[in-house]
């Protein structure tokens, strides 16, 4: 059996200094113990998630709170102790803080893509940043919500559309806002089955968004949500729709067949840039 590898995380942290129309910079970090310019990562701690190491460990490294944008790719190498480590990374705007020289980082610079891709000691770095400057707008993921729970169909006397979430729904709907905090939401929509709304309310609320209603999102309205999807490219909306609806998504815009599961209260983080050639992460519902 061969050395178990070893796990690590980090981001590319990009802003545009003249929003809107300003060159993307992507911030480097200098190691004095191997002096070199890096991107800021750092290995999992035991039970922890490659996207919260990753968000730890940029704040640890350069003093930044940021928000978690897509996954933009792995790098694969050898360490220092000859075993196998994997590092991912995620594209992240800082939200707040100030870099203050530590044990780990003495130094930090923002740079623009092509400077910082040539600034970079590892060439695997490189790479990763590659990838960001590969986008043609803003990195953004669409959140796309399967509505909690709520009963029974068969055991609803009145519209179904008006059928509340259940107990275990209202739970999942509040875990939610803790969930997808790490996302940088814009927008929140909503089939307007009350079971749906239901569901993102306590999230629009947390974020100061308001939920907004559309029957594009609705049962038996799969096409729908997909336009719905590509007019939404370029920014990061939460889409609360119906179980019929997202496995006709996910076929449409992921790679591959086959059963993908989607329990009620679930998201799926799409990261798409054309259809049948996105990528999809699961987040299971959350209570």
């Amino acid at each position: 059996m061969g050395e178990e590898r070893v796990r690590a995380a980090g981001g590319v942290v990009w802003r545009r200094p003249q929003e809107g129309t300003g060159a993307t910079e992507v911030l480097l970090v200098h190691r004095p113990k191997y002096d070199d310019w890096s991107l800021p990562k750092g290995k999992n701690e035991p039970g922890e998630s490659d996207e919260d190491c990753a968000l730890r460990e940029v704040h640890e490294e350069t003093g930044l709170s940021c928000e978690l944008g897509p996954h933009l790719g792995d790098i694969f190498y050898t360490d220092q102790k000859g075993r196998p480590k994997t590092a991912r990374f995620w594209t992240m705007r800082p939200t707040g803080g100030a870099f203050t020289p530590n044990e780990e980082v003495d130094e930090v610079k923002w740079l623009p893509v092509p400077d910082a891709l040539t600034a970079v000691t590892r060439r695997q770095d490189g790479e990763v940043i590659g990838l960001l400057a590969q986008h043609t707008q803003d990195p953004a993921t669409i959140l796309l919500v399967r509505h909690a729970t709520a009963g029974e169909r068969s055991e609803w006397a009145g519209d179904d559309r008006l059928r509340p979430l259940d107990d275990r729904g209202r739970r999942q709907a509040e875990a939610l806002v803790d969930q997808l905090s790490r996302f940088p939401v814009t927008r929140v929509l909503s089939s307007p089955y009350v079971r749906c709304v239901q569901s993102v309310e306590p999230l629009a609320q947390a974020r100061g968004l308001v939920v907004e209603e559309t029957e594009r999102l609705a049962e038996g309205h799969a096409e729908e949500t997909l336009a719905l999807i590509d007019e939404l490219r370029g920014s990061t909306p939460v889409l609360c729709t119906h179980g019929d609806v997202v496995p006709v998504v996910l076929d449409a815009l992921l790679p591959g067949e086959g059963h993908r599961t989607s329990k009620k209260g679930s998201t799926w983080a799409l990261e798409v840039e054309t259809p049948g050639a996105g990528v999809g992460r699961y987040l299971p519902p959350p209570a």
